[in-house]
């Protein structure tokens, strides 16, 4: 590697210098104010006599004696060179004209074009595909010909617009100031072990503005030979960012979730995607699969999974906003399409996620535990399905499966949440889908509240007011301080309506009788409220009553008829200890995905409780120092203690199975781990 100090235009001179930007790169993104700051750096230079300005660091190799590869600076120099060719557009129209009248024909031969090249293209600077051709007719076509939305077109035709102008700086002051910047050139030597790629992280780690997929896509071209890069490109990557939109980050994000079963962390994609990728020998394998997967990612981001039924789920997903469930049914989605699954099939296991999802949002169930059941339940399903059964009975069947933080609500608790739950308060999509659901569910003749609520047509109503008049506190009764406070806000008390402001704190007869009061409405769910003849405690009951059951009925509780063959093996995990009884022995265990054979209960505690002080051992000596704690101690007490560490005992032995998962418990507590982190392996004890 070569570092020298070197002045930017004789960096860009030369007989036969091209420079290509490679496809591994970013397009060209400065921003009208990069550009505002580099031309009044111009013009400082100029007001304050500044011989010379840094410029930063030009990272490059010769990839032949006449191709130089920029690593870094491609977009400084692209901007250096819209310019130039502003300022010789401007002399060749005579708008501008210089004190050197041949400064046009310099500018142009020495940094914008080698005319004596025998390529059909002559331009020094070769930036990629559309950035190029935008670049080119910017030289070579008229400004009726130029690509208007490109950001090189807008950038250009800013710094034209500062150079004709002529207010700051002459074509020659301009000039003079572009000659002082200085910029240190370094220069990779591949041939001498140089590497690019390790170049490129460097210089990241200093404070470049890169995306974790801006690094990956150069790990994945950059060390290709030219033409492989190009063809990659447009095979794979290009095709890839297009199906992606501006959510590649999260795109391979779930790809790695997907392939390896655990989420990377949102900062660490692509170290997670360099760690992933040793393990194949092709990185075309890895780009063609990728490709499978980011044309369903589009189609669930556009709502094309399936028929009509299923779309429309997919599009009430997006409403509750659980990208969570990507990995999940990015992996399903793929073996649907390879397993030429039926449209009802993919619309029964949608319909469930959909459930699953809505009912313990109402239960207010932690959503980080949705990670780990979504990162793994393709391959769960997968795992226990025989040829014989359906994908939806299965999976159904593990869900329901699950328990505590992971439990997938039944009728009792989903109805007590989702009657008494403050729906006012919550996210506003999750309250367009609510309403959407309730006035629709599944008639065919549907009210786009949606988009109604979106455009302001329809806001939320509370039936009894937020402020009560005195006839409505009447009208309550006594009680109506208490029957405000534990109605207001809950699905009972509220509807739509397109009329808020005309509704006020009117009384329910006046809401009803007015001008397109309740009675009048075109909304099902005002029709109904119009049955009443007024809007007291027993009203409520009685809406609270006719909703549970339409929530049941929309959010079914879905049935399997999977039954799990019986294994000597049997998996449960501690929050499943129900499943754990003095007739069956454990013969492993298996903590965030690592196995480790125990010989006994014993033995498996003192494993999980030295690899839980491995995570963390401030927590252990903590409650070493409990008293009521008599399993772990800061010194040995029995025979029984063993050492963990200095000052750090604890004794693994003489309790009952039930006390180990008692213990067991309050130490995923402590330590905020999902109980069904903690896996352990039986088998029945012979008799």
């Amino acid at each position: 590697m070569k570092g020298t100090a070197s002045h930017l235009l004789e960096f860009l001179e030369g007989a036969r210098k091209r420079f290509i930007i490679p496809v591994y790169q970013r397009n060209y993104d400065w921003k009208p104010e990069n550009c505002k700051q580099l031309f009044d750096d111009l013009v400082s230079v100029v007001r304050e006599k500044k011989a010379t300005h840094f410029f930063g660091s030009i990272v490059s190799y010769a990839h032949s004696r006449e191709e130089v590869v920029l690593i870094d600076g491609q977009q400084r120099i692209t901007t250096i060179s819209l310019i130039l060719i502003a300022m010789i557009n401007a002399m060749k129209k005579g708008v501008c004209v210089p004190e050197d009248s041949r400064l046009a024909e310099i500018l142009e031969d020495t940094y914008i074009v080698d005319k004596y090249r025998k390529d059909e293209r002559k331009v020094r600077l070769k930036p990629f595909r559309d950035d190029c051709t935008a670049f080119d007719k910017l030289i070579y076509d008229d400004e009726a010909e130029y690509i208007q939305d490109s950001k090189v077109t807008i950038n250009y035709r800013y710094f034209y617009e500062r150079i004709v102008q002529g207010k700051e700086l002459t074509l020659d002051e301009l000039y003079k100031a572009i000659d002082s910047l200085e910029i240190i050139d370094i220069e990779l030597e591949p041939q001498h072990g140089d590497n690019p790629q390790l170049i490129f992280e460097s210089l990241n780690s200093t404070g470049l503005d890169l995306t974790e997929a801006d690094k990956i896509r150069n790990y994945v071209l950059m060390n290709l030979a030219p033409d492989v890069q190009e063809r990659f490109y447009d095979k794979y990557w290009n095709k890839i960012e297009k199906c992606s939109g501006n959510e590649l980050d999260g795109f391979v994000r779930n790809y790695l979730t997907i392939r390896q079963g655990s989420i990377p962390n949102q900062k660490k994609i692509y170290f997670a995607f360099k760690e992933f990728t040793k393990r194949h020998e092709s990185i075309e394998e890895v780009l063609r699969e990728m490709l499978v997967y980011a044309t369903t990612y589009h189609d669930i981001r556009s709502f094309q999974v399936g028929d009509k039924e299923t779309n429309e789920i997919a599009k009430r997903l997006d409403l509750l906003d659980m990208t969570v469930a990507y990995p999940f049914l990015m992996a399903f989605l793929v073996y649907a399409k390879e397993n030429e699954l039926s449209a009802t099939e993919v619309c029964k296991v949608f319909a469930c996620i959909e459930t699953f999802i809505f009912r313990r949002l109402m239960c207010d169930l932690p959503t980080n535990a949705l990670n780990k059941i979504f990162a793994t339940l393709h391959a769960s399903v997968l795992k226990i399905k025989k040829e014989s059964d359906t994908y939806s009975s299965v999976m159904t069947y593990i869900l329901e499966s699950k328990k505590l933080s992971s439990a997938f609500p039944q009728d009792e608790e989903f109805i007590n949440g989702f009657t008494s739950k403050n729906i006012y308060s919550m996210r506003a999509k999750n309250k367009m889908y609510i309403f959407e659901r309730l006035e629709n569910g599944s008639s065919k003749e549907k009210n786009d509240v949606v988009e109604n609520i979106e455009q302001g047509i329809l806001t939320i109503e509370h039936i009894m007011p937020q402020t009560l008049s005195n006839a409505w506190k009447q009208e309550l009764g006594s009680e109506w301080e208490a029957i405000q406070k534990k109605w207001l806000h809950t699905i009972s008390n509220l509807t739509l309506t397109g009329y808020n402001i005309k509704y006020s704190n009117k009384t329910f007869a006046d809401k009803k009788g007015m001008e397109n009061g309740f009675g009048q409405s075109g909304l099902r769910l005002n029709q109904y409220i119009a049955r009443f003849d007024k809007w007291s405690e027993a009203e409520l009951e009685q809406r609270k009553a006719d909703l549970s059951k339409r929530a049941k009925a929309i959010w079914n509780y879905p049935e399997t008829d999977f039954v799990p063959e019986v294994q000597d093996d049997d998996i449960v995990s501690l929050s499943e200890d129900n499943g754990i009884s003095t007739n069956r022995k454990i013969q492993y265990y298996i903590l965030r995905d690592e196995k480790e054979d125990v010989a006994g209960w014993s033995e498996m505690m003192w494993s999980v409780v030295n690899r839980l002080f491995a995570i963390d051992p401030f927590l252990l000596y903590e409650e070493a120092k409990n008293n009521k704690n008599v399993w772990f101690a800061s010194s040995a007490v029995n025979k029984h203690y063993k050492k963990i560490a200095d000052g750090l005992y604890f004794c693994p032995s003489n309790s009952s199975t039930w006390n180990k998962m008692a213990i067991l418990k309050k130490l995923f507590r402590l330590y905020q781990m999902d109980e069904d982190d903690l896996q352990f392996g039986l088998k029945p004890v012979k008799s």
